[in-house]
């Protein structure tokens, strides 16, 4: 694949989100984190970060006080719920 190098700057918000793109192992490095954002567009890369931070807070919420507690029939939840 040819590639072209252009510099540009960019504001702080697009910054946070590739630092977010790379802290979450989306990109690897700054190009790829502002090719993924080309690609996608910054409304729908915005989206997804915000996805993976909640995420992210309900994974540490979990490991600091335990699954939270399902309840005995959920079987039978689940099974009412598709029908």
């Amino acid at each position: 694949m040819s590639t072209n190098i252009i510099a540009l700057r960019i504001d702080d918000f697009t910054a946070k989100l590739v630092e977010s793109l790379i802290k979450y192992k989306l990109a690897d490095n700054k190009a790829d984190a502002l090719r993924w954002i080309m690609q996608r567009g910054i409304q729908n890369t915005k989206r997804f970060i915000e996805r993976k931070e909640r995420s992210e807070l309900i994974i540490k919420t979990w490991k600091e006080k335990g699954l939270p507690d399902l309840p005995q029939n959920l079987s039978e939840i689940s099974i009412k719920e598709r029908k």
